[in-house]
């Protein structure tokens, strides 16, 4: 287990909650570098990776963007690489012509698939675990999500 790099509370409640915080950190961390490797091997950058992850199969781009929490113009270049890719296409909404429509194509939808495969085939550190204690991680991690 990683050693805690967070200044320790006196309070040893605290300290705990710190000891978990760097676990969940350094685990992030594993779960970073493993995504990362499987964009790369797909030829993707992450980025092009999450989109094409988020996208499903038809979005507004506005809306993509808001949910990678960002601006339609910061999007507009991994946007056009999909495009000149052949993964996505980008097509004005016949209702509101400003409005850019997002969509997978075959081989992105192919690509897509290929991609959470191997993303999901071998999750660090869930290798070893049995099906009962992976449904536990999740019931004791579903609740720090919660709002």
């Amino acid at each position: 287990m990683p050693q805690c790099r967070i200044p320790r509370p006196k309070d040893p409640d605290a300290a705990l909650r710190a000891e978990v915080v760097e676990v969940l950190f350094a685990y992030v961390e594993r779960l970073r570098v493993h995504f990362e490797g499987i964009a790369k091997s797909h030829d993707l950058t992450p980025v092009q990776a999450k989109l094409l992850l988020g996208l499903g199969d038809k979005a507004p781009m506005r809306t993509l963007a808001s949910e990678m929490c960002c601006d339609p113009s910061n999007i507009t270049g991994v946007v056009d690489r999909l495009e000149e890719r052949g993964l996505i296409s980008r097509t004005e909404d016949p209702e509101d012509r400003r409005v850019k429509i997002l969509q997978t194509t075959a081989a992105g939808r192919k690509l897509r698939d290929s991609f959470v495969a191997k993303l999901f085939a071998d999750v660090p550190g869930m290798s070893n675990l049995t099906r009962a204690q992976v449904a536990g991680l999740k019931a004791a991690l579903a609740p720090l999500v919660e709002e």
